[in-house]
């Protein structure tokens, strides 16, 4: 039972690293995309265009889908590298 906590306690900690950590690269991953991209939409996003917003929503919702799913692979390749080593 002590096992089963410990590793409860365990997934906890890494799923906090996992998400704090998906944060602090998207905001790093997000700077250059919002300082070099977003002026070139400047005037589509003055006049509320939706076709620009769909564009901009779907650009970012990529970016973070293939960031997520690395971050995501990565854990899993540290977890199961972690299981054989125990």
């Amino acid at each position: 039972m002590e096992q089963l906590k410990d590793a409860t306690a365990d997934s906890k900690t890494k799923s906090l690293t996992e998400a704090l950590l998906d944060i602090f690269l998207g905001f790093l991953m997000f700077l250059p995309v919002n300082y070099f991209v977003l002026p070139l939409f400047a005037g589509q996003i003055a006049d509320h265009s939706l076709l620009t917003a769909i564009q901009i929503g779907v650009m970012f919702s990529t970016i973070s889908l293939i960031r997520k799913f690395v971050i995501r692979r990565w854990f899993e390749r540290m977890r199961n590298y972690g299981s054989i080593a125990n």
